[in-house]
């Protein structure tokens, strides 16, 4: 029978120092503090975590505290996170301490629900049955089914698909998941791909489904399938697994799919000898990738029995939290312990703005925002702090009801470089992620990084067979690749420092006749084969620079950072999505309305104007626009500020400022009147 090993005051104490943390981190300063409680549980537990309680340190806490006092050689403790992102900052925060350390390598696992489902049973399962493994990547997966669309053997299905894709951004090849080990093929909504499964269009698309597999191409989400099946046929997997693994750590569990947390539950938790499971996450910030999907219902967080809530934050002051309490599903009654006093000390109380706009002052609300930072904020502290804007749809489309999507706000904005990891869908993104990554400083390694990282994904959409290097600078390898081909060399690095030279634009001709032969010439290389340039046409497409756009011409990279002003910044304000900023902490946060049916800020008036409180009775909608910007809401800790269209009466404006906002109206120079 395995026991969890005792923890201790002592050890708690041991926590504090190794992770340099006052000693009430834990205690509290009044000794009556839920996160000790989380530290001393060796049960079950589901902890319940407020936006900006300290939750990661207190995981990494606990599992520093029990790498010191494992004894097994054979089992070990499970270390699962929603995201790489979410991976990455518990292996940077164990590796800080010796014991913690311990813990990324055998008997444990430290690693995303993906990364697991991979390793211990999909890839294992796909091997024995005779299936390569050459992609797992949905971009990739889309690739080879349009290679093999193109052959004879699928010419009605090739029709059907040419039929459904006339239309506008439909991607209908990119939506479909192998949802069965014998290849039923199901849309993105788990319908049927063809209602007639005995058309020839619906037969042939289960023989490329077959092919794929065959070929080892495979979406992420179908390797959930394929672990499932393991289960189905030898269920004797999961005592192994359990042996394994009696102690099961899971981080933003409020993310997980209900395919994802369903296939642990069943690894885990469900018949006989279920391993000890605790799961840290906050179901408020439940937000998923489009509004309306669901998450866990098989297994849903948290379970009120084993329920742990940590309602106090160290992020911002109680302004804050009462502003974006109201907002939670299930209000926790937030407590705000102060925003921390480092670089910023600025006085913000009274001062959380909402900021309204008309049809002729949209795009003046990120000027207004900057210069109310410049008002509230020395320079000193601006350039210390982290100051953003955020909406919650991001992504062009319809140009309707404004504001519809941020780029309204700032049509220079690139949704695709809004995510935590970028994934870039032209070369061109790939070098505006570049230089993201280096900020405002002149250090060009992270461009020259997504140069090469570029040019290996255009391999991949060639061939993706071809591996990337591994535990390798991209750069390096290629420069490796390259060593006895003087001139191609040559080449590739001037590619480089074209890139990097910021003295001149590059115009898409000179792009294309200068550059665009390199690209190729080296993709032909690594992959070992011909390279068809036509199925890279549109992923080497090099922009048009806009007439007239001086201040575009000015700043070297795209990099969705809004400065004011252009030629010498007093404010800098990342803008982004909502969902690109999850888990962050910023020092002032503007959330921008959006639409999807509906302006998200005006559906959720009610909550502004203290006449609702929470989910009550609300659909689906409503309820992902809360969640959605209970998040945004928690961010900041000095300054909350939002901007909407001037549409609140003289009545709702008052509630409004008796609820600690001001109220203000952007004018056509940028500056604000408040009411």
């Amino acid at each position: 029978m395995f026991e969890v090993p005792h923890v201790d005051d002592c050890d708690i104490q041991w926590a504090c120092e190794v992770l340099r943390l006052p000693t009430t981190a834990f205690h509290g300063s009044d000794g009556n503090d839920p996160r000790a409680d989380v530290l001393l549980c060796n049960e079950s537990l589901d902890v319940q975590a407020c936006p900006g309680s300290g939750k990661t340190t207190l995981l990494v806490a606990k599992l520093a505290i029990l790498a010191r006092k494992w004894k097994s050689r054979r089992s070990g403790i499970c270390v699962l996170s929603h995201t790489n992102a979410a991976r990455r900052e518990i292996e940077r925060s164990l590796g800080r301490t010796v014991a913690g350390a311990t813990l990324l390598s055998y008997p444990h696992y430290v690693g995303t629900i993906h990364g697991f489902v991979n390793e211990f049973l999909a890839i294992p399962w796909l091997r024995s049955l005779g299936y390569p493994i050459a992609a797992i990547d949905d971009e990739l997966s889309e690739h080879h089914r349009r290679r093999l669309l193109e052959l004879n053997q699928y010419a009605a299905l090739r029709t059907a698909v040419g039929h459904k894709e006339q239309h506008a951004n439909v991607n209908f090849v990119g939506r479909w998941h192998v949802a069965s080990p014998d290849f039923l093929v199901l849309r993105e909504n788990g319908n049927q791909v063809f209602t007639n499964p005995d058309a020839q269009s619906a037969k042939q698309l289960a023989r490329l489904a077959r092919q794929c597999t065959k070929d080892g191409f495979y979406r992420y989400e179908e390797l959930f399938m394929w672990a499932e099946d393991l289960l189905d046929k030898h269920p004797e997997v999961v005592a192994t697994i359990r042996q394994r693994f009696p102690l099961l750590f899971i981080d933003e569990v409020q993310d997980n799919s209900e395919s994802q947390s369903r296939l642990l539950q069943r690894i885990f938790i469900a018949g006989v000898d279920p391993v000890i499971r605790q799961r840290y996450g906050d179901s408020n910030q439940a937000i998923y990738a489009h509004t309306g999907a669901l998450g866990a219902e098989t297994d849903p967080f948290p379970i009120d029995e084993i329920r742990c809530d940590i309602p106090n934050s160290h992020r911002f002051g109680q302004q804050i939290a009462d502003l974006a309490n109201p907002l939670g599903l299930k209000p926790q009654g937030l407590i705000g312990l102060g925003s921390p006093l480092d670089e910023v000390q600025a006085e913000t109380d009274g001062r959380h703005a909402i900021i309204l706009f008309d049809d002729d002052t949209i795009t003046d609300v990120l000027e207004c925002y900057a210069r109310y930072l410049c008002e509230l904020f020395t320079d000193e502290e601006r350039a210390a702090g982290t100051f953003t804007a955020v909406g919650g749809v991001h992504k062009p489309g319809e140009d309707t009801n404004p504001p519809r999507f941020i780029a309204h706000y700032w049509p220079e904005y690139d949704h695709e470089l809004s995510y935590a990891e970028p994934r870039p869908k032209t070369f061109h993104q790939y070098i505006a992620a570049g230089w993201k990554a280096a900020g405002g400083g002149g250090d060009t390694h992270s461009v020259v990084e997504r140069i090469a990282d570029g040019i290996y994904r255009a391999v991949q959409i060639a061939d993706p067979a071809v591996k990337r290097p591994q535990h390798k600078r991209q750069h390096r390898s290629i420069l490796e690749s390259l060593e006895g081909l003087a001139d191609l060399k040559k080449r590739y690095l001037a590619l480089v420092m074209r890139i990097i030279d910021d003295k001149t634009d590059i115009e898409p001709e000179e792009w294309q006749a200068s550059w665009v032969p390199v690209i190729l010439e080296i993709a032909k290389l690594l992959s070992g084969t011909e390279i068809n340039p036509a199925c890279l046409d549109e992923y080497l497409t090099w922009p048009a620079d806009e007439p007239d756009e001086e201040v575009v011409r000015k700043v070297r990279r795209k990099d969705n950072v809004y400065r004011f002003p252009s030629d010498d910044p007093a404010a800098e304000i990342r803008v982004g999505s909502i969902h690109s900023v999850k888990g962050e902490t910023h020092t002032a946060t503007l959330v921008l309305d959006t639409f999807y049916y509906g302006h998200h800020l005006n559906a959720l008036r009610p909550w502004l104007l203290g006449e609702k409180f929470g989910q009550g009775t609300e659909g689906v909608r409503i309820q992902s626009r809360l969640k959605q910007h209970y998040v945004a809401f928690t961010r900041p800790t000095h300054l909350l500020a939002i901007a909407m269209r001037d549409n609140l009466g003289i009545q709702e404006i008052e509630v409004l400022k008796s609820r600690n906002w001001r109220v203000g109206r952007v004018q056509q120079d940028g500056d604000i009147v408040w009411l």
